[in-house]
């Protein structure tokens, strides 16, 4: 039987089981089309034949508008680290909304919450506030350019920082995704990541005109890839003696531990940013780094790089960053990782033992399966050998057995899971992929051993 064939019978399947499942979740999806394009509200969280709807979230646990419950593999796009509805942020938002949600004023509290963040960071002598990491990779490329007058930016192919357009470029396969301008393609510069010649020879040829060097903790959009070993330090020294700034985007690393990637690989970039992690469910974004690097923000400065924005650092944002961050302690951060770590190992050894060829990448509470032979290091490996459909269809099997996951086939950990919801986690992962073997067998045999 031709491929598209097994393919297609499989996901008939799968999709009976999953409609037969969510039936108020594909009435509300279709309804919706008559207001917003196909029902969709975030590229990010589609699936085909349509997403789930879901009510509430409670713990590690969310539950539709069926009534069926999930294990949540996926905290938001890694950004729920304390899972949904933790008791010490619902009550700090609650404390707050009672005295004020905004207001154009500094909020005392927003210096402490700022304190917080530099002490776990040294390399942010002084941080400023936005309301996502879009936002604060945005503005820490503005003042990389502020202060050294120079317009280029040096990014890494598959590494994401946020929708912001210039750094849209080579997210994916695709070089300039549709609606970027050309001219996007003039000012930022791509090179693969782990890469170290390829970077030295732009970053050289190119330092008279470079502002900075931008890259992920851990490449998150590619697939959960840690840098080699000391991959962001040669970066920091190399842009160093060129006249470069680095730019190290911790919007998803930051959860790995108190101080981010840059505490485990030992870097101190010149400028960092952050998101998600730090917000507790609420949006929020931070950027911050060197004091004369920051001074450009200054509105003493002879010429400031302008920030705004009318919901930056809102009281019920810092109150819900206060609460996350106290939560959010060094013990708590390596029990996960330790948590992904040994769950990672034991998918390493379902592939194995099922005969199916498939690379498991990530860092602590982040691990990633990819449905590719080849090792996983650059984003070219993890986007044009993956075998979409078969990830498509393992994404949909988790969904029939409970587990949501990012719909890359990533898994993200909370502090409030325990051994008992790994092994669930596990126990529904060997069940997916015993089922898609006999698949990868005839429609995938490059998966297959």
């Amino acid at each position: 039987m031709p491929r598209k064939e097994i393919i297609d019978q499989y996901s008939r399947e799968l999709e009976k089981t999953y409609q037969q499942r969510t039936g108020k979740s594909q009435k509300i999806i279709r309804d919706a089309s008559r207001y917003v394009p196909d029902g969709d509200m975030r590229i990010s969280v589609w699936m085909e034949p349509y997403p789930t709807v879901m009510k509430r979230g409670d713990g590690c646990r969310l539950y539709d508008v069926d009534g069926n419950e999930y294990l949540d593999f996926s905290n938001n796009w890694t950004s729920m680290v304390l899972g949904n509805n933790h008791p010490r942020v619902v009550e700090a938002i609650t404390r707050q909304a009672a005295q004020g949600s905004a207001m154009a004023a500094p909020f005392e509290q927003v210096y402490d919450w700022a304190g917080m963040i530099c002490d776990r960071i040294p390399a942010m002598e002084r941080v400023r506030f936005c309301t996502s990491g879009t936002e604060a990779c945005m503005f820490a490329i503005r003042g990389a350019r502020a202060f050294t007058g120079k317009d280029k930016i040096l990014k890494m192919e598959g590494n994401y920082h946020g929708s912001y357009d210039i750094m849209e470029m080579q997210v994916g396969w695709r070089k300039l995704p549709p609606g970027l301008p050309k001219s996007a393609e003039q000012d930022v510069l791509t090179t693969p990541f782990n890469d170290k010649e390829s970077a030295e020879k732009l970053i050289r040829e190119n330092r008279d005109e470079l502002a900075a060097v931008i890259v992920e903790g851990v490449m998150g959009a590619a697939g959960m890839i840690p840098p080699e070993a000391d991959y962001l330090q040669f970066l920091k020294k190399t842009a160093s003696e060129n006249g470069v700034l680095l730019i190290v985007d911790e919007v998803i690393s930051f959860r790995l531990s108190t101080g981010g990637a840059q505490m485990i690989y030992d870097v101190e970039p010149d400028i960092t940013a952050l998101g998600k992690t730090i917000g507790g469910g609420i949006p929020v974004g931070a950027f911050g780094g060197r004091e004369e690097v920051m001074a450009v923000f200054s509105p003493r400065h002879k010429r400031p790089a302008h920030h705004a924005g009318t919901f930056v650092a809102t009281p019920l944002g810092v109150a819900a960053g206060i609460a996350s961050l106290q939560e959010m302690n060094q013990e708590a951060l390596e029990r996960i990782n330790t948590m992904g770590e040994s769950m990672a190992v034991e998918v390493r050894q379902m592939l194995k033992d099922l005969g199916i060829k498939a690379q498991v990448k990530g860092y602590g509470s982040l691990q990633q399966i990819h449905f590719t032979p080849e090792p996983v290091s650059t984003a070219s490996t993890a986007f044009l050998t993956q075998d979409r459909e078969i990830l498509r269809l393992f994404n949909m099997a988790m969904m029939n057995q409970g587990l949501f996951i990012g719909n890359r086939g990533f898994f993200a950990l909370s502090t409030v899971m325990e051994d008992s919801d790994t092994e669930r986690a596990l126990e529904a992962t060997e069940r997916a992929l015993a089922g898609l073997k006999p698949v990868i067998d005839e429609a995938a045999p490059q998966l297959a051993v």
